[in-house]
């Protein structure tokens, strides 16, 4: 075809890449920072009780 429809382009560049990547770098962001707030969570628990089995001997 020699004219190309407007539907046509499908080249990606970096910029349009980056800004469809937005959302997915988001949610990566939002459970990241949810399983570093579980880790430290689990690691404060697990200090309290080992505190706790030393108080007891």
């Amino acid at each position: 075809m020699i004219f190309k429809k407007h539907h046509d382009k499908t080249e990606v560049t970096t910029a349009k890449l980056a800004v469809l990547l937005i959302p997915v770098m988001m949610l990566s962001a939002g459970v990241t920072s949810l399983m570093a707030a579980k880790s430290y969570e689990i690691i404060r628990l697990t200090n309290a009780r080992g505190k706790a089995i030393e108080e007891e001997k």
